[in-house]
């Protein structure tokens, strides 16, 4: 039973990983960066300069996805034991750190959009950004350890 909850841990991190993804880009950072207006108010000029929000949300929401399909793919590899709990673990921590450079792919042409239409700055504007900045770098840090010890375990030592 315990390793069957372990198995799905991943994809929940995953899945609150990628929604924080996407509301950061999609509504949080806009947000923050035009503090004098609305959400609507800035998807309605965002508009009207001819950015599609809806199709860069939806863009977002599939990026996101990816994560979690990939995270769930291992946990049915888990359960069915095909591949064993650390290394389905490791790629959880793999796609967790893959996290940031999506983040940084997926915000930038909003974000560009934003800065553009409103003349503000396209950095990230809320803490959301460097916290899953934060989260993937331990996921990147705790993988290379896990890794070099798997490795380290494996060799014998040269004397």
């Amino acid at each position: 039973m315990g390793n069957r909850i372990s198995l799905w841990v991943g994809p929940v991190i995953v899945g609150v990983y990628a929604a924080v993804m996407v509301l950061t880009i999609a509504v949080w950072n806009p947000e923050a960066a035009v503090p004098g207006l609305t959400y609507q108010e800035i998807v309605a000029e965002l508009g009207d300069a001819g950015v599609n929000v809806a199709a860069a949300v939806i863009g977002l929401i599939v990026w996101g996805a990816v994560g979690l399909v990939l995270a769930l793919v291992l946990s049915v590899l888990g359960m069915t034991g095909r591949v064993r709990r650390v290394p389905v673990i490791m790629g959880y921590l793999l796609v967790i750190a893959g996290g940031a450079p999506a983040y940084f792919l997926g915000s930038f042409s909003l974000g560009m959009d934003v800065a553009d239409t409103f003349a503000v700055s396209g950095g990230v504007h809320v803490p959301a950004g460097a916290v899953l900045y934060a989260v993937s770098g331990v996921a990147l840090l705790v993988l290379a350890v896990v890794g070099i010890r798997r490795a380290a375990n494996r060799q014998p030592a040269l004397i």
